[in-house]
């Protein structure tokens, strides 16, 4: 177990917060090298990271909207399985009802490209988030 340190203008920061389509692409990347059933996430960010990205988890759905817009549906996919298994093995990204895995989900049903079956059970096997893969009712 490690202990990341506190710093006080983390607010701040993630008020300001400006989501990149080359960070998560590097994640992306990062998860498809990955040969772990479940793989520690935390691995996929550079020391001293873990704090500034964790505003991402409740950033609003227009701003994720605007960054996955050109992602494929495997690239989403892959998204999802790192932003549900972040919020479980990561303190501080937790996300609840605003969890950007309900906004991509939300999204590929609108392309009419919803989550398989195998999907949504692996999502519910590897959270403790219950507002996923949904959202609220």
């Amino acid at each position: 177990m490690s202990v990341e340190s506190w710093d006080p203008s983390a607010a701040q920061q993630a008020g300001s917060y400006q989501l990149k389509h080359e960070f998560l692409l590097n994640l992306i990347e990062q998860h498809t090298r990955q040969s772990q059933d479940t793989p520690q996430v935390r691995e996929y960010f550079q020391q001293g990271e873990l704090q500034m990205h964790s505003a991402m988890m409740t950033l609003a759905a227009d701003a994720w909207l605007q960054v996955i817009g050109d992602f494929s549906e495997p690239q989403l996919l892959s998204l999802i399985e790192i932003l549900t298994l972040a919020e479980t093995q990561i303190p501080g990204f937790e996300a609840g009802a605003d969890s950007p895995v309900i906004v991509i989900v939300k999204y590929l049903k609108q392309q009419k490209t919803p989550l398989s079956r195998e999907m949504l059970l692996w999502i519910r096997a590897n959270t403790n988030n219950r507002f996923l893969p949904n959202g609220p009712l």
